[in-house]
């Protein structure tokens, strides 16, 4: 006799052990990060912090103004995406139309199309509906 746990057993045990141990990582990295960890679930589940739907921005977003965490929420923009939009607005200076989104690497004209009615440049200068036409806030 080998021992008390097969091969197998004793490699399944394993996996649960490293599991154990890499999802009480990722918990204690979330209460010393907490924007390091997306909430998928529309509320947070921690306590004596506001929920997601509380920090939720409101319509439309301003991608010139926005931070990271206000860009994420947005439809199709994750985290990623959402520092390559800062990153290329402290570049350049800030986008002049939503159009200027599809040179971001993984947005669309798909996920443009969801942007349209929830973010916006310039501070309302261009609107979501017109955003591809340029426009002059000083004029009435």
């Amino acid at each position: 006799m080998r021992g008390v746990f097969t091969r197998e057993e004793r490699a399944v045990v394993l996996f649960l052990a490293v599991s154990l141990l890499v999802g009480s990582a990722v918990v204690r990295v979330g209460r010393v990060f907490p924007s390091a960890i997306p909430d998928f679930g529309g509320a947070s589940g921690r306590r004596g912090q506001a929920s997601a739907v509380d920090a939720l921005p409101t319509w439309p977003v301003d991608v010139n103004t926005a931070g990271v965490d206000d860009l994420v929420r947005l439809p199709g923009i994750g985290p990623v995406r959402a520092a390559e939009i800062v990153r290329r607005r402290e570049l350049s200076g800030g986008f002049s139309t939503l159009e200027e989104l599809l040179e971001i690497k993984g947005i669309g004209p798909v996920t443009l199309d969801g942007l349209r009615d929830k973010a916006t440049v310039g501070g309302g200068a261009a609107s979501s509906a017109d955003s591809g036409r340029a426009t002059d806030a000083s004029v009435p």
